[in-house]
């Protein structure tokens, strides 16, 4: 296995998540096909419609986002985006974008702007600012940005990370949010070793951008997570949009972002989607997730703190081997290994991958 290294902030959400899918414990991924019989459309390569999707240029647009996480895991607390109710997407189609994400009475807001993020966490109340310089703004606009990664940003990222080592194939098509789509179905070659079977992204005919996002695991016919458009709208977007002011009473913070914009660029922008301080050893359906866990674990939201004891003997199982001691965390579609220590490793992948992962950090 090679091993990279990134620069990115949530150790803690991969590590109990197991991730839905190794490459990237993203928030967001895809809904469902809509009813109705499949459209025909012109044929084309699975090599050509995934090179489409990868170089598609942007598009301004609005969408509802909804979530089905089957991954068979409990709430759990500071980790606002592991499921969610719905979501709000806008681009303006150069670079600006903002995310609404709501779970129960709260909302967690993105907006990028030519200089940099805000972000808004309604049950912390805490706008955070990330600045950026010219250059890191412009590789940004390129490269995507974590804090507002979208079913259609999410999906290009899980595409390209996975294309070499996958063979892919068109199963058909259908229909997602109303729009005729090319169903695009990954399924790993069998020198990779992972839980899941196959991936399948639904690729919108018009603009190109993947509309659905399925993972699916060994031995079920059902996804394990499926989240993405219900609604979806090509057009022009109201400029206030992208204009953001923290609430009055909220608590503001300044960070610089110009780390984030160099892991992006040296790491072709999937660096992005895993975290700060996490390592990331391997490559396509085998890569790991390796980090330190932070040594308080994060607020519940609710005015109190989570016991991570508890939680872990609640999720995981006690195991013991030459990488020490600590519990192992099993879904259907992903591992997740912490130590005592406080060293964690998760994947999409079985448990000897994982400690082979940690040897290496």
């Amino acid at each position: 296995m090679k091993s990279r290294t990134n620069t990115t902030s949530r150790a803690w959400i991969a590590a109990v998540t197991g991730t839905a899918l190794g490459v990237a414990g993203l928030a967001v991924i895809a809904m469902p096909a809509g009813a109705g019989e499949a459209p025909e459309l012109p044929e084309i390569s699975a090599a050509d419609l995934v090179e489409s999707a990868l170089s598609a240029e942007p598009a301004a647009f609005a969408g509802t986002v909804g979530m089905d996480n089957q991954l068979g895991l409990p709430d759990i607390p500071g980790v606002p985006l592991a499921t969610f109710d719905s979501a709000q997407v806008h681009h303006d189609g150069d670079g600006r974008a903002r995310v609404g994400v709501q779970q129960g009475s709260s909302e967690y807001t993105a907006v990028t702007d030519d200089d940099g993020v805000w972000t808004y966490d309604s049950a912390k109340n805490t706008a955070t600012r990330y600045t950026m310089p010219e250059a890191a703004s412009e590789q940004r606009k390129h490269a995507g940005e974590s804090e507002l990664s979208d079913p259609a940003d999410a999906a290009r990222t899980i595409i390209d990370a996975l294309a070499e080592t996958s063979t892919i194939s068109i199963d058909g098509t259908a229909r997602v949010a109303d729009r005729p789509v090319y169903e695009l179905v990954l399924t790993p070659k069998p020198s990779e070793r992972t839980l899941l079977r196959e991936v399948k992204v639904s690729i919108d005919y018009d603009t190109r951008l993947p509309l659905k996002f399925e993972v699916l695991p060994n031995g079920s016919p059902e996804p394990v997570v499926s989240v993405g458009f219900t609604e979806f709208t090509v057009g022009e977007q109201p400029e206030s949009l992208f204009d953001f002011s923290p609430p009055k009473g909220a608590k503001v913070v300044e960070e610089d972002g110009s780390e984030r914009a160099e892991a992006a660029k040296e790491h072709g922008g999937e660096a992005e989607a895993f975290g700060e301080g996490l390592n990331v050893v391997g490559d396509g359906w085998d890569t790991v997730l390796t980090g330190t866990l932070p040594e308080e674990m994060p607020s519940s939201g609710r005015g109190g703190q989570s016991d991570p004891q508890a939680m872990l003997e609640q999720l995981g199982k006690r195991v013991e081997g030459e990488f020490g001691a600590g519990y192992v965390i099993t879904t259907r579609a992903g591992t997740a290994l912490l130590t005592d220590d406080g060293r964690c490793a998760v994947g999409a992948v079985p448990q000897q991958v994982l400690i082979e992962a940690l040897e290496e950090q």
